[in-house]
């Protein structure tokens, strides 16, 4: 069985199949070695080769794949680690998201709709390895203010992941930058956890809940439109000094407005 994830490309030999939006495989064997492929070559080698890169062709030998997709089918039968992925996939690497392993012949396995067999996100990564901080503007203008928000944002994002472990459940992180929550888990009730995370100060407080709660609500609609059942939480560091408004702010768009370190209302 081949890993469900392809985390990065760091010594691997790299081979793609088909045509992609915008790139010559020149410009695909550039990428891939900046991101520490070992080689990248124009045939599956069943010795070397680490990962097939699939685009699209409307030449393949069997119609939605070709040749070299069916050798990582065989290949995968009989015990190789060779791994396939997709453009999204690939182009998601590159901006630090893990890529679907996918199942050959079955392109964005993990991208279907829930009853299709579609998963909500990736192995949990740690808050301090997300992306970055998306503050109000002038306020991640300055460097100190900044630095405070990122590790607030991490650690807080990192203490919930934690107490969803201790109830037993699995956090995870996104996989897809159009549906890039700060958490998610799937719940004993059939539906899903969905979190943003917003660290908060005196004078940054509006805008940030303002954000995390349009954030929030797309993920939620995205999710949604992919078969899923999302429960929608905005998370803050601390408590809001205007708890009274917001909450049931968010609570009107069916989001629960939580906080740290305790989290009420998540359990």
């Amino acid at each position: 069985m081949t890993s469900e994830w392809v985390h990065d490309l760091k010594g691997k030999e790299v081979v793609f199949t088909g045509n992609f939006d915008g790139y010559v495989k020149a410009d695909l064997a550039k990428i891939a070695r900046d991101l520490g492929a070992r080689n990248v070559s124009g045939w599956v080698n069943q010795s070397s080769t680490d990962l097939l890169v699939r685009g699209f062709s409307k030449a393949w030998k069997y119609g939605d794949y070709g040749d070299r997709e069916k050798q990582v089918a065989d290949m995968q039968s009989h015990g190789h680690r060779i791994q396939l992925i997709d453009e999204k996939g690939f182009h998601g690497l590159r901006s630090g998201f893990p890529a679907p392993a996918l199942k050959p012949h079955w392109p964005n396995t993990l991208v279907r709709a829930a009853a299709e067999g579609g998963v909500v996100g990736a192995p949990y990564r740690h808050g301090a390895f997300a992306g970055p901080l998306q503050g109000d503007g002038e306020h991640c203008q300055d460097p100190g203010i900044m630095e405070r928000g990122l590790k607030a944002h991490s650690a807080t994002q990192d203490k919930l992941a934690e107490l969803i472990g201790l109830h037993g459940l699995t956090p995870l992180s996104p996989f897809d930058k159009t549906c890039n929550f700060d958490l998610a888990w799937e719940r004993e009730d059939g539906s899903v956890g969905v979190v943003e995370v917003k660290s908060i100060t005196k004078e940054n407080e509006p805008n940030q809940i303002r954000h995390g709660l349009g954030q929030v609500l797309d993920y939620g609609h995205r999710l949604t439109g992919r078969g899923f059942q999302p429960q929608l939480f905005l998370v803050l560091e601390a408590k809001p000094q205007d708890a009274v408004h917001w909450k049931p702010l968010c609570a009107e768009h069916g989001v629960i407005l939580t906080w740290g370190p305790f989290f009420p209302g998540v359990f």
